[in-house]
């Protein structure tokens, strides 16, 4: 197991969640996004872990691998090759880019800080809270044996409120939990700062 590619799997996510925090680039974002859940869902799978797209898949059965790529990856795609990788003529892509928004980002982080918590048992309180956040914003993606009470308590009616009222409350229950110090001494917490240098 290389943790050489999972610091870089970490970073990747890091900076990706930073800068979401920061209402920054979201191109940026989703492109450090998608490169990090890349390498981490192989190491999620690596441990044993149940990886997002192996839950996907069983819980859709009907649904094939290279769908939930597409779906997953669309948007990274566009973003990262300016030429088909077999034909090598070039992408049009604009049409799909025009559809982009920074609520890409919210599944795109979910899903690698899903993968990373399960290959490594922990995550920093920002991707805990924004995990929480995911959930009362889209509770239908929730499986019917875990009530959403929990998240709905955290954030009350969150998809019902403006994007930028949304993130303000994430923020906020970031702050907040920051000062839980059951949650932060916590070894499923970890207490590195989201940007980390390099080597690790």
């Amino acid at each position: 197991m290389s943790h050489l590619k999972i610091a870089s799997a970490r970073r990747q996510l890091g900076t990706a969640l930073a800068l979401y925090l920061q209402d920054a680039d979201p191109v940026s974002v989703h492109c450090l996004a998608g490169g990090g859940c890349e390498l981490i869902e192989y190491y999620a799978k690596k441990t044993g872990a149940q990886a997002f797209t192996s839950h996907v898949l069983k819980t859709f059965p009907e649904m094939k691998i290279q769908e939930v790529r597409r779906l997953q990856r669309q948007y990274w795609n566009a973003f990262k090759h300016a030429t088909h990788q077999h034909s090598g003529e070039e992408r049009d892509d604009d049409q799909l880019l025009m559809q982009f928004t920074d609520e890409q980002n919210d599944h795109a982080l979910f899903i690698g800080w899903y993968d990373y918590a399960a290959a490594v048992s922990a995550m920093p309180i920002e991707a805990q809270v924004h995990q929480a956040w995911y959930i009362a914003l889209h509770p239908d993606k929730l499986a019917t044996e875990y009530p959403p009470d929990r998240y709905e308590r955290a954030f009350p009616k969150l998809n019902q409120r403006s994007r930028s009222e949304q993130k303000r409350m994430l923020h906020e229950v970031i702050t907040r939990t920051r000062t839980d110090n059951a949650v932060m001494s916590d070894p499923a917490t970890e207490t590195t700062p989201l940007i980390c240098c390099w080597p690790p």
